[in-house]
């Protein structure tokens, strides 16, 4: 993917997270969100109906037309007794994206729209199913929210794992989020399939001309997909190069070192990957090239 494609791409998705953001404001909500307050809101045209899907799908948007209604149907396999699961949570969220965002419901009310069941999170690679997560990432992270707490440190594991517990969402959705919304040159990235198949990157990165890259696995990320596979991965942290991960168009970032944060996600067949970088190492580089 080039620049200018990514760019296009993630403009939609920061688009999809706006639009999110712009509803919780309206509907004046505290995380953690509860995303059945939107749907009580929408009553009018909306209606959901929760049930123990198995492995069918996390959630479904349907529009009947006889009624002009929208059924949301949401997988509840994970939930507990008292309360819905993270991915519960994030799935509801993801529907509502499709509701929400213009282009997703008029095709779905067109004569030619047709219903699917979506496995969140961050599974597929559909645009139109990435900003259905970039929304319900948004919606359970609002910026206003969220972008102060995450900022008052660079990122860890261990501080996702403390945002998630706030805002009651998922490692996933969490290291999406943060990283979006991080000051700290910082990216996140899901090994699927023995490749990288997505990755995230903060905008710090995107202004030191360092880009996502996929389609590949990282030398020291080989190893630890092996043991992902037999069942027998840890977490576990190590480090390397902006260039063994990123795409980078100015060469004097290349060496800078990233720490690597590995974390076994099995219910998603992902490993997840937080990789973060030293701002200062940045600024010497910047000074080096000044002298």
């Amino acid at each position: 993917m080039t620049k200018m494609e990514w760019l296009a791409r993630q403009s939609r998705l920061d688009k999809a997270g706006a639009l999110a953001d712009d509803i919780v404001s309206v509907e004046k909500l505290t995380a953690p969100i509860d995303p059945h307050d939107i749907i009580r809101s929408e009553r009018a045209f909306l209606r959901a109906r929760g049930a123990n899907l198995g492995d069918k799908y996390d959630g479904m948007l349907e529009y009947h037309r006889p009624k002009n209604r929208f059924l949301l149907y949401y997988n509840t396999k994970y939930d507990g007794p008292d309360k819905h699961h993270p991915r519960t949570r994030f799935s509801i969220c993801h529907e509502l994206g499709h509701y929400f965002i213009d282009r997703h419901r008029a095709y779905l009310m067109s004569e030619r729209g047709t219903s699917h069941g979506s496995h969140a999170e961050f599974t597929s690679d559909n645009l139109i199913e990435r900003e259905a997560d970039a929304f319900a990432a948004s919606m359970l992270l609002p910026t206003s929210q969220a972008k102060p707490v995450i900022n008052k440190h660079a990122l860890s594991m261990e501080r996702i794992y403390e945002i998630a517990r706030q805002f009651d969402t998922s490692a996933i959705c969490t290291a999406f989020r943060a990283v979006r919304l991080s000051h700290f040159p910082c990216a996140v990235a899901g090994i699927r399939d023995s490749v990288v198949r997505w990755m995230v990157p903060s905008q710090p990165l995107i202004d030191y001309q360092i880009y996502p890259r996929k389609g590949h696995l990282p030398r020291t990320a080989q190893p630890l997909w092996s043991e992902f596979q037999m069942g027998i991965m840890e977490s576990v942290q190590s480090e390397s190069a902006v260039s063994d991960w990123f795409q980078v168009f100015n060469d004097r970032y290349a060496d800078i070192y990233v720490t690597e944060e590995f974390v076994p996600i099995g219910t998603m067949n992902t490993v997840l990957v937080l990789l973060t970088m030293d701002e200062d190492d940045f600024e010497e580089d910047e000074e080096c090239e000044a002298d």
